[in-house]
């Protein structure tokens, strides 16, 4: 038995929380426990398991979530997690992006995944893994087919959050979105996947020769932004509450934007307390934002200055140390 359990409004918790409020064979992915890969066995009261690639890990050098969870399929993680010889698991998640919809796919079919040699099921594992470690920031070319076929996967997420799903927080509406992506994903390996053209329309709000403030026309438009040079970004969405969504991002952590202090500044001058930034625990995070249920009251242009401020602050700081 392999249940889904999704709570969209939960924010990251601790993974000693998590141990002692899920029951045994319980399954925490991509951000749902705000630490890094955990496994807890059954002779310390598990099995329990965190595949995550946001807080306490190197992002760049880290698998994606999906590609933590085919690896694990791949080296006898339902050795582990069986009860009375049968497959017993519960996946818990606060999100249903790619990487979540992918390795929720994984943990649910182990028969289609668990042997090495299936190469569709790589590929696709593979790319989200890129896109996902680099916040959709990979430069693989815009004309790549598999690209396209994976945009089709995909679509019912990206059209679910460029029309405001993730804010709206409705937990029926987080499922169906998953229902269908795993339907698409069985089609894409039975060779009856769909193809549709990258959109990557964006519109530049504000340029500095470091990053760039942009707006998110297109589903993939970071495919874009990054095919133009941008590799440091903040995107702006207006929320139905008149309240902001934003990311802050850039495409490694050798890129000199920094987002972890971003996070930390912007929060300051949230004027609700609840409306944290976030997006992992480390100096060297590439994505972030600002809350996903609450959004941001910093207006775009507000949020220019005090972008500004924060690197100005940073480059005396850096020449200070000198």
């Amino acid at each position: 038995m392999i249940k889904l359990e999704i709570f969209p409004n939960q924010e990251p918790i601790s993974w000693d929380n998590f141990c002692t409020s899920t029951p045994e064979y319980s399954v925490a992915i991509d951000g749902y426990v705000n630490t890094g890969p955990r496994f807890q066995n059954i002779y310390d009261g598990g099995p329990r398991a965190n595949f995550n690639h946001h807080e306490e890990v190197d992002r760049l050098a880290t698998r994606a979530t999906c590609s933590q969870v085919l690896m694990a399929i791949r080296t006898g993680f339902y050795n582990a997690f069986r009860k009375d010889d049968e497959i017993h698991c519960s996946v818990f998640a606060n999100d249903n992006d790619q990487d979540v919809c992918t390795s929720y796919f994984i943990l649910k079919h182990p028969w289609l995944c668990e042997k090495a040699i299936n190469p569709m099921l790589n590929k696709l594992v593979d790319i989200e893994d890129r896109l996902d470690t680099t916040g959709g920031a990979y430069p693989f070319p815009k004309d790549l087919p598999i690209l396209r076929n994976l945009a089709w996967v995909f679509k019912p997420y990206t059209d679910f959050r460029l029309k405001g799903g993730l804010e709206r927080g409705i937990r029926k509406e987080y499922i169906s979105v998953i229902d269908r992506i795993e339907d698409r994903i069985n089609r894409y390996l039975n060779n009856k996947c769909g193809s549709i053209k990258l959109d990557t329309r964006y519109e530049v709000i504000h340029r500095t020769t470091n990053w760039s403030m942009v707006k998110e026309i297109g589903a993939q438009a970071r495919t874009g932004m990054l095919h133009d040079g941008i590799y440091a970004y903040l995107s702006v969405r207006e929320r139905n509450d008149g309240n902001y969504n934003y990311t802050v991002g850039r495409m490694s952590p050798f890129i000199q934007f920094d987002v972890a202090g971003l996070l930390e500044y912007f929060t300051k001058f949230e004027s609700n307390p609840d409306a944290k930034w976030g997006g992992g625990s480390t100096s060297g995070i590439n994505i972030g934002g600002s809350s996903r249920k609450l959004g941001s009251s910093i207006t775009p242009e507000r949020l220019i200055i005090l972008t500004k401020e924060h690197h100005e602050r940073q480059l005396k700081k850096s020449k200070s140390a000198v």
